[in-house]
């Protein structure tokens, strides 16, 4: 068992959020445990609580991780299309393909409930924030004339139809459609949305 003056208060830190994250990323929310990580980085349970205040604080923090990589991979994603619709598409289906690829990191996000007194994330709702500002910005050339509040009322409920195409592929609630490729509908989502908000602005 390591000792704890072996490390700094940050270098455990960091060490408890990597050994998290492979945890979460190996075994799922399913199959983490504040003393797996403890045995991972070497330290006693009691240390890791003297880093974090419980299980859901550091649950929090890796799901911080997670959302910057995404965020990260996104931005990569949509450097590649030119054209505006393209690049929205490529968004999309680059969204599904990270929660596929990273399906236990990606899903703690939407099933660890904080307690009602951490609901207010300041991390985490900022992650949020700049995945909808970033679809904002993607959706923008596409709608010229929209305001601000249009724009924002658009890109939410585009995105949310995203997310739920996204949640019934890692979920495997697509198998009877018979589609083992998704990016036809994300594309679809996006085309038609886009297409339907142009033509109810005239």
């Amino acid at each position: 068992m390591g000792r704890r003056n072996q490390h700094s208060r940050e270098e455990q830190r960091r060490m408890a959020l990597d050994a998290a994250d492979a945890l979460v990323a190996a075994e799922g929310l399913a199959g983490f445990s504040m003393r797996k990580v403890a045995l991972t980085m070497g330290y006693t349970v009691g240390n890791l609580y003297l880093l974090f205040s419980n299980q859901d604080d550091l649950l929090a923090e890796v799901s911080l991780r997670t959302a910057d990589a995404m965020y990260e991979y996104l931005r990569g994603v949509a450097a590649k299309p030119k054209a505006p619709l393209e690049r929205l598409q490529a968004i999309a289906a680059g969204y599904i393909g990270f929660a596929q690829k990273h399906s236990f990191r990606w899903r703690l996000m939407f099933e660890h409930y904080l307690p009602p007194e951490k609901w207010d994330h300041p991390g985490l709702n900022a992650r949020q924030a700049a995945l909808f500002e970033f679809v904002e910005e993607h959706l923008s050339p596409l709608l010229p004339d929209a305001s601000p509040k249009q724009l924002r009322t658009a890109a939410t409920a585009l995105w949310s139809s995203v997310h739920g195409l996204c949640v019934l592929s890692a979920t495997g609630k697509l198998h009877w459609s018979g589609l083992k490729d998704v990016r036809p509908l994300s594309d679809l989502i996006v085309r038609a949305f886009v297409a339907g908000l142009r033509e109810e602005r005239g």
